[in-house]
């Protein structure tokens, strides 16, 4: 545990020296949170509806852009491969570096919160273990199939492009950015088929209608079967080098 602890303060250590990370990080989500929020706020119970969904769009760019990406750029760079010849299990490595990314995107959310609550009152939530235990579920899906992106994409250029080919849709199409019920039954159907659709709706339960564990219960099912499937094909495909 002191390898992943080590690994873990590395990786955040280098994340916080980049000024580009930092602002995709920190700065876009909180430019986010204001323009969505003046526009289309209005009231405490619409802004956290919203704040639920600027959530999910700041796990998942953290995740496939700042884990996925990276990633590849290290295995590009020969870091993996030293990695690989250390001494110390891979499995550690790895688990330090998905922690490192965790704890950033963390900070971000926290951050996140604490200005919506100021500035727009938005309603923290009532069950606050359901609210952490979706969160969570949510960010290990999105780092899970970071590492899918990871494991099939051959370069840098190769995983940005499949990272935002994945975001976008994801970002437009979840709820997270326009209300679901407003897109037709069709566009409904194609929504239910990607992954933010049911993080977005297990944080606005648990954020804006106050719902416990139960009622969440069949998106976390959803979330931790796409977890466990994008850890399969990350372990079947991931390379080294």
């Amino acid at each position: 545990m002191n390898i992943v602890w080590q690994e873990t303060t590395i990786h955040t250590k280098i994340y916080f020296r980049e000024r580009q990370a930092v602002f995709w990080g920190f700065v876009f989500p909180l430019l986010l949170l204001f323009l969505f929020c003046s526009i289309f706020g209005g009231t405490p119970e619409r802004s956290s509806a919203l704040v639920a969904g600027l959530i999910c769009i700041n796990v998942m760019a953290g995740a496939l852009f700042g884990t996925g990406v990276i990633t590849v750029g290290a295995r590009e760079q020969g870091i993996l491969r030293r990695y690989k010849m250390a001494p110390v299990s891979p499995w550690k490595i790895v688990t330090g570096m998905v922690a490192s990314r965790f704890v950033s995107i963390t900070l971000a959310t926290v951050l996140m919160l604490v200005l919506a609550r100021l500035v727009y009152h938005i309603t923290l939530p009532a069950n606050i273990p359901a609210a952490l235990l979706v969160y969570a579920t949510g960010a290990v899906m999105f780092s899970a199939l970071a590492f899918v992106v990871a494991s099939l994409a051959r370069s840098v250029a190769e995983a940005n492009g499949v990272s935002q080919a994945l975001f976008m849709p994801m970002m437009f199409l979840s709820g997270a950015t326009f209300p679901f019920e407003f897109m037709p039954a069709w566009l409904q159907k194609v929504a239910h088929s990607m992954p933010s659709t049911y993080y977005v709706s297990a944080l606005k339960t648990v954020m804006a209608s106050g719902g416990g564990i139960a009622d969440c219960s069949l998106d976390l099912t959803v979330m931790a079967v796409i977890s466990a499937l994008a850890v399969m094909i990350s372990a079947r495909f991931f390379r080294w080098e």
